[in-house]
Order: structure tokens, then sequence, then C-alpha cells
């Protein structure tokens, strides 16, 4: 071979080398990277510690799911690492780790924070960065009227709650006779059970429903609702509103079982009710009351892949996967997408940039019913960062201890219990 033509070959091998490592560049990939770490802010700590750990559940078996499915693929495989926050329920610890895990950690995106009074106060410092914030779990509708562009909410929102939980009533006045007019409430006192007291009013009004009584407290330090339960049983409603989380919700049926208080219909706004740790601490006193949620096991033969989901969940946790878990196990899954497509514009080994993509890549996500465990018809985030095809349920506890689908009826499994049976008639 002739010294010249070695030099045309070395020179053709040089450009091949040159134009692959160029087009890696430009797809993204001008910089290898091994993992993506994401921040997830919980309550780990603090009288909201349980919840927390059912949470923890949801965002660890999703990230195991995802790594031992080779990771993300567009970023080489790349494998998820979770670098956690203990907001420990407090608006301002949550403010304080998300600016650690953002510059300290580095992390690429963030993930939380259950409360909404946490997530508010933690989506402020994403935004102030520039990260994108994963919200499965937040319901108060205020977190997506902000004019965020790095806020991304996964779950429907308390406003699409309640008016679907005025529908519910109508139906059951429809349906079973109650002759259900008046309402009271009871709600802790923090952001999300303020504005859930804000969207009850709005839309139980709008339906013609009258407001009898409405009562708050400080879940962060209650020690007895004696006072709060008499009003609420002066007032004599038809139907009882709750928003509490876990240790208040326990106390608040306690009190109503120790004064005697049973209006035609109890119906709480998930999170304390359907914690696992309420649910046994409360037993048959829980029975018949109703709960919004966003996920039940009783959706196994309705929905594609949740029976091998839970059934996997089941096998590594020993409970089934609840609201809480479900909708972190699916906030975690919707930033694997993105991610998946962010890769394809930037590499993670520019942080700035690739926030910016996977930004952009969330901003056009679009999941379909299959993509996805929950009772929706997808995901896909409007201009406000909401996703505009979540749904609720209405749950109802029953004799064997569990929550059950009752409303609406293509995803009922029993007729309700109606009407809240007296403390004097039960076992």
């Amino acid at each position: 071979m002739s010294q010249s033509r070695n030099l045309a070959l070395a020179a053709i091998v040089v450009l091949v080398i040159v134009i692959v490592a160029a087009v890696a560049f430009l797809r993204g990939g001008g910089g290898e990277v091994s993992e993506i770490k994401i921040g997830v802010i919980l309550p780990l700590s603090g009288r909201l510690a349980e919840t927390g750990a059912d949470l923890r559940r949801g965002i660890e078996f999703a990230v195991d799911e995802i790594n031992s499915q080779g990771g993300v693929k567009a970023c080489g495989g790349a494998k998820l690492t979770v670098v956690y926050g203990d907001s420990a329920g407090k608006p301002e610890t949550g403010a304080a780790e998300a600016e650690r895990l953002i510059s300290q950690e580095g992390v690429i995106a963030l993930v939380g924070a259950y409360q909404s009074s946490v997530t508010k106060t933690a989506s402020e410092v994403a935004e102030r960065y520039q990260v994108p914030f994963i919200n499965p779990d937040s319901t108060s509708p205020a977190l997506t009227e902000r004019g965020y562009k790095w806020f991304f909410r996964v779950t429907p929102h308390d406003e699409m709650f309640a008016a679907q939980q005025a529908d519910f009533i109508d139906w059951l006045n429809q349906k079973y006779g109650l002759n259900l007019r008046t309402f009271a409430i009871i709600h802790e006192d923090t952001e999300w059970g303020s504005k859930v007291a804000e969207a009850w009013k709005k839309y139980f009004t709008q339906h013609g429903y009258t407001l009898v009584e409405e009562v708050s407290y400080h879940a962060a330090t209650v020690t007895s609702l004696d006072s709060e339960v008499q009003k609420l049983k002066a007032a004599n409603p038809d139907i009882l509103l709750a928003a509490s989380y876990i240790q208040d919700a326990i106390l608040l049926v306690q009190t109503m079982k120790a004064q005697n208080f049973a209006p035609k219909v109890v119906l709480a706004q998930d999170a304390g009710f359907i914690n696992p740790s309420y649910v046994s601490q409360v037993g048959k006193d829980g029975w018949y009351i109703f709960s919004r949620e966003v996920f039940s096991p009783d959706l196994i033969d309705k929905i594609p892949r949740l029976k091998e989901v839970n059934d996997r969940y089941k096998k590594k946790y020993g409970v089934d996967l609840n609201g809480n878990s479900a909708r972190d196990y699916t906030g975690i899954w919707v930033l694997y997408y993105a991610l998946e497509d962010a890769c394809k514009k930037a590499s993670p080994s520019n942080p700035e940039e690739f926030r910016r993509a996977l930004r952009d890549s969330l901003v056009n996500l679009q999941l379909s019913p299959d993509q996805i465990i929950m009772p929706w018809k997808g995901v896909k985030f409007d201009e406000k960062g909401q996703n505009i095809l979540g749904q609720g349920l209405i749950v109802q506890m029953f004799e064997d201890g569990k929550y059950h689908v009752v409303y609406p009826e293509d995803f009922a499994v029993r007729e309700p219990v109606v009407p809240f049976p007296p403390w004097s008639q039960r076992g």
C-alpha cells in the first residue's frame, strides 16, 4: 500500500470519527453519564412520617423498575439515582431542602412534596433556579395558578375533585332518595385544607346545597377536636366534608364516635383517610365513610398492567398500592418518559441545557391510558402545568376494612351503604 493511500485512509478514519462525535454531540451525547440524579422531597419525619414512608415506597418501586429495565435508554442506559430531602412536614424546611438538592447535590429535577404548603415553597425555589418540578400528589388548586414555567402537576386538583364530589351527592339523592340538603366542613388550616374548603363551598353551593358550619384546626399541634365536633353536631348537617391528615383524621373519627355525631354522609378528601395506618387504627369505626381517591386495587380488572404492577409491589412491600404510593409511582414514570425525550436533545452532563430540554419535553408530553396505572385518560399538561386528563374516584370503607369504588359507575364495584349508620347500631 502506498504512503499516499495510507494517508488517505487515515484521513477518512479521522473524518468518520469527527462526524460520529459531532452527531453524538448534536444529539446530546456530548457527555456520557452513568446516572441521572433526581431530588425527592417528602415528609420523612414528624407527624406525617408514615405517609412519607408510603410515598417513598412508590418512588423507590418505580425507580427500581426503570433501572432494572435498562435505565434511561436515550441517555445510554443511565440509571436514576434518588437523593431524598426530608421536609419534616414544614414549608420552610421543604424550601431549604429544595435549595440543598439543587445547589449542593446538582439534581436534574425535583419531585414532591405531598403537602401543598410544602410543595408551594419548594417549587418556588425550583422556579427560581429553573429546575423542573414534578408534583405527583399535592392538590391545592392555587399551585397551578402562579404562572410558573417549571412546575408540572400530575394529579388532579381539589377543584376537579370538589366538582366531582358535588356530582356524587347529586347522584346519591337521585338514586337513593336521601334528600341531602345541607353540609358542614371541617379542615386543617394550611394551604391544602383551606383551598379544599374553598373548592367545596364553591361547587356545593353551585349545586344548591347550604353550608351550615365550617370549622378549622391546626393539624401540626391539634390534640383534641372536642369543641370542633360539638359545633358540627349542633349545626346538624346532612353531609360532613372533611379534609384531614392522618393523625387528625383518626382523632376526628374517634371524637365523632365519642360524641355520637353521625350525619347521613361523611365524605373525606383523601389524605389521612386513605393512609394504611389510619385504616388499621380506626378499624370498624371507619366503616361507611366515603373518601375521594385517585386509585384503588378494585381497578385491577379495569386497567391494563395494574394487576402485574400491584402483585410485584405487594410481594416486595407486603401491602397493596394505594392513592399515595400509586400517584408517586406514576409521577416517577411521567418523569422517565420526559427524560427519554430530553436525552435525545441534550445531555445531563450539561445540567442547565438538559433541564431546559426536560421542561420542553414535559410541556409536549402526552401519555395514553395504557402507559399509566391510574384511572385517567392519560397525562397531558396544559399551559399552567396541570395534567388535564386526570379524574377522581369515590370509595367507601366496607366491613372487610377496605375501601371499594362506588362512583363513578363505570369504575364502581359496590353499591354504597347510605345513610351513614348510627354509632349505636354498629357491632
